[in-house]
């Protein structure tokens, strides 16, 4: 929001909102052709028709302790409130 506040030269002043900003950058559109291609290959991904390795990188489990604070959105969270869904399942199995 703060580039688009820049790039109208919309004062910080002002009381513009988001809402009044994104319909001057006409963002509506584009974001449902990226939510679209986001699920789009999500359920690419879930099927398993790319691989278990990619599916490994998309969970994306990290060791080690998290900064302090709200977590982070991350790429499934948006994917999952998209869809309606409360989980999802990979078809992969880990080895071991």
């Amino acid at each position: 929001m703060w580039c688009y506040r820049r790039l109208f030269k919309v004062p910080c002043r002002e009381k513009e909102t988001n809402k009044e900003i994104m319909q001057m950058a006409d963002v509506g559109e584009r974001l449902q052709q990226l939510m679209k291609r986001k699920l789009r290959y999500a359920g690419h991904t879930m099927r398993g028709s790319s691989g278990p390795l990619l599916q490994l990188s998309l969970e994306g489990k990290i060791e080690g302790k998290r900064g302090q604070g709200r977590p982070r959105r991350n790429w499934m969270d948006a994917v999952k409130e998209w869809s309606g869904s409360t989980n999802y399942g990979w078809k992969y199995e880990t080895e071991g």
